[in-house]
């Protein structure tokens, strides 16, 4: 029942799992690893933000989009929210992303060229370049040209580049205002304008890139959202390192934006002039007809003038003309536009709004209006998608749908006006009577004077309005306001100061912590007093301090240092092991050479010594002794008294201390067979006398992980100590003594833990300071990577 109570305890004990309040004593314990992995960090990020890293900031400006025109029209087009489509303003945000835009504004500013300001640590960009550099872009090229332009003095200055090959190409001397070329790129001139030579001598970077890449890069640099959808603002946003400049680039943006739609308007009424032309070349046609056949007919007839009573009646069908005249103007122009949108491809500008007298053709003018506006919706669109995109597709389908609302309206307008005309014509019949009772040759005049009245009102209208677009034109505004201009942020957007000065100090804790992770990961040594009691349930009597000491043995006579009071503690402990009065021999092994268990024995051998007692230190190692190198036996050693049965034991050992109560007994010769010495009677002869001598028999044995000595001993010992070494001895090897317990194979053991060093999280730990009166700690810096 004990045995199964302690096999249970020591299932309990082997727990593999993470102990946070040892790791973090460990933590605690490197705490000048911390200040100076905090110290380093925290210094390479300040050079790096102020010497290194350019900043960025962000740029914003808003623009407000009339979007009436596209709010009005016909009911369809007034549920494109509620059915999904785009809006205009969310075109014209695609519109301000397009490559053709962002393309005219490279060429234009030359932005594909960028200054520098040659550092020691960083290039930093400029503003206003020190030179003008003059030379024809060549969009064939596709790599850029990096130029190093240094004045040597107010004539001249030196020019390096890489070239093709990647060597290095250096003119020199190269007069200002004055052409030079360069191998695959041209002809270049550098101007000096009003560069001041007295900031001395200073080196200069060019950068050249392609135009392709310019246009890209500022594109990436460029964003436009609309932040709210209940409005028609568009919030633009441009990155660039220099704020001046960005606030520069971002408002001549907006201003080409502005511009390309002007432009767009004035297509509108370029479109509509021509159109007007058109109606005017075949009304003229017709007026000169009929003013010939007036002609002829009066120089045929010899008709001078017509009568009094006819110039009253035909004054009197003035008003019915006029109004004739009106209706056959809206009439011709539904025709033209009827005529010009049913031609296959008919993509026409036309303004509706210039082509009409008074507010009868409203609705007429706001569908050509919206028509006009989904066709240049499509043209900038076209810039930036295939003919396949969604976009493309979306506006097209508007486009189609906006022309069907045309032509019915067209042909519901053409039946409402010649209901009109009918009605019109009859009212005017009753001045018919008048004109029978006239003669045949004035009547006929007067048919003729009236047609003639009439196309004369149509040519006078049609040049009327050819001249009102005439002069709208040039005061044409592109119905986009910049509501809020461009301007820089205070503080850069990148890099994030706050952010980053926050992960560096995460960064260098991370350093000691990681320190400890590695440390065990790759560790497969025992490191302290946790790592035994995880993986034994056998008792830890003694824990022993690294021994700074050259010699072998502690000096216990006058020094309180912490390895003599530990070895004074492991004695106390030891003695608890021993209750009855027979218990004195101790077997001391361990599981692998080298882990101290030879310096175990020889100081708990004259720990005991001290305390007045008769102690016998016997060097049981038989295949490779150390304690020999410490103390001179007798001459004959153990190996002697087993083989010859006329030794004594008093024959065998002799005393190593002044106080003459330490005896040792040495190996003697090292024998071919240790097993079959230790299994002989006279072993047992031998520590039987010890036990009548002795007070004390400490008996140095070889490790048990390699040979089965230490076992065949520990049948004669009451107690048997196995020595683990911190840092050095195999976890695994920890499982060898438990399982010697519980296969009985060894009896009473326990651990004596070896070489601890401070901060191991054993007891030794808390202790140190207290009996360090001799020694003298470590300085810090060498205690960092303990």
């Amino acid at each position: 029942m004990q045995e199964s109570n302690q096999e249970m305890k020591y299932k309990s004990n082997v727990d593999t799992g993470f102990d946070f309040r040892e790791y973090l004593g460990r933590l605690v314990r490197l705490w000048p690893l911390f200040l100076v992995s905090l110290i380093i960090c925290f210094a390479a990020v300040f050079l790096y933000l102020r010497y290194y890293v350019t900043p960025a900031y962000h740029v914003s400006a808003k623009v407000l989009i009339d979007d009436s025109q596209s709010s009005q029209g016909s009911g369809q087009y007034d549920l494109n929210g509620l059915l999904g489509t785009t809006s205009g303003v969310d075109n014209q945000v695609e519109i301000l992303k397009t490559r053709f835009l962002m393309e005219s504004l490279v060429r234009d500013l030359k932005l594909y060229v960028t200054w520098f300001n040659v550092g020691s640590f960083r290039d930093v960009e400029l503003f206003e370049p020190p030179f003008d550099l003059e030379f024809t872009v060549n969009d064939e090229v596709n790599k850029t040209l990096a130029l190093y332009i240094s004045p040597t003095d107010t004539a001249k200055f030196s020019l390096k580049y890489t070239g093709d090959s990647d060597e290095e190409i250096v003119l020199d001397d190269i007069p200002f205002n004055t052409s030079f070329q360069i191998e695959g790129y041209g002809a270049f001139k550098l101007n000096k304008n009003n560069y001041s030579f007295a900031k001395g001598k200073q080196t200069y970077k060019v950068t050249i890139a392609p135009l392709d890449n310019a246009v890209g890069r500022l594109r990436g640099a460029l964003s436009a959202n609309i932040s709210n959808k209940l409005t028609t603002i568009i919030d633009l946003q441009f990155d660039h390192a220099i704020r001046a400049k960005g606030e520069y680039i971002l408002k001549y943006y907006i201003d080409e934006y502005i511009r390309q739609n002007i432009r767009d308007k004035s297509r509108i009424a370029d479109s509509t002039i021509a159109f007007i032309d058109e109606r005017i070349i075949l009304v003229n046609a017709e007026l000169d007809g009929i003013e010939q056949n007036i002609q002829r007919f009066m120089q045929d007839k010899g008709l001078a003038n017509i009568g009094a009573q006819s110039q009253i009646i035909l004054q009197n069908s003035n008003e019915y003309i006029k109004e004739l005249a009106t209706l056959e103007t809206r009439m011709m122009v539904m025709d033209g536009v009827e005529e010009l949108l049913s031609k296959p491809g008919g993509r026409s500008l036309i303004s509706g709004t210039a082509l009409n007298d008074g507010v009868a053709d409203q609705g007429f003018n706001s569908m050509l209006n919206n028509y006009n506006s989904l066709i240049l919706e499509k043209e900038r669109l076209t810039l930036a998608y295939t003919a396949d995109h969604p976009y493309i597709d979306n506006v097209n389908k508007r486009i189609e749908s906006m022309k069907a609302s045309i032509f019915e309206f067209i042909k519901n307008t053409r039946e409402s006006l010649n209901v009109n005309r009918e009605q019109l014509m009859k009212s005017a019949g009753q001045s018919q009577g008048d004109i029978r009772q006239l003669p045949a040759q004035e009547r006929a005049f007067l048919d003729m004077s009236r047609q003639q009245q009439l196309k004369q009102e149509l040519y006078l209208f049609l040049l009327q309005k050819r001249e009102e677009t005439a002069l709208a034109k040039p005061s044409n505004i592109s119905g986009i306001r910049v509501i809020d201009p461009p301007k820089a942020d205070g503080s850069p957007f990148s890099p994030k100061k706050q952010i980053i000065w926050l992960g560096t100090f995460i960064f260098a804790l991370l350093i000691p912590t990681g320190k400890i992770y590695i440390e065990d990961i790759f560790n497969t040594k025992v490191r302290g007093r946790a790592d035994v009691e995880k993986r034994s349930s056998l008792p830890i009597i003694g824990e022993l301090s690294h021994h700074t000491n050259t010699g072998e043995v502690v000096d216990f006579d006058s020094s309180r240092s912490p390895i003599a009071e530990q070895f004074r503690g492991l004695r106390t402990n030891l003695q608890f092991l021993m209750p009855n009065e027979q218990d004195k021999v101790v077997l001391v092994t361990s599981g692998m050479p080298g882990e101290g268990k030879s310096f175990a024995s020889i100081n708990l051998a004259n720990v005991f010594a001290v305390s007045d007692k008769k102690v016998l230190l016997l060097e049981f190692d038989l295949r490779k002794p150390k304690l020999s190198k410490t103390y001179t036996g007798s001459g004959n050693g153990i190996s002697n008294f087993i083989i010859d049965n006329q030794l004594t034991l008093a024959d065998m050992i002799k005393p190593v201390n002044k106080a003459g109560n330490l005896y040792f007994g040495s190996c003697g010769p090292i024998p071919p067979n240790p097993s079959e010495l230790i299994i002989n009677p006279r072993t047992r002869e031998m520590l039987a006398r010890a036990r009548e001598m002795f007070d004390i028999i400490i008996v140095d044995a070889p490790p048990i992980g390699a040979v089965t000595d230490g076992q065949l001993l520990s049948e004669y010992c009451d107690v048997s100590l196995y020595v683990v070494r911190a840092d050095y001895t195999p976890r695994d090897l920890i499982g060898l003594p438990e399982d010697m317990r519980r296969e009985k194979k060894m009896k009473n053991m326990a651990v004596v833990l070896n070489d601890v060093k401070e901060g191991s999280g054993s007891y030794y730990g808390y202790t140190y300071g207290y009996y360090n009166q001799e020694e003298v700690k470590d300085k810090w810096w060498k205690r960092i990577g303990k």
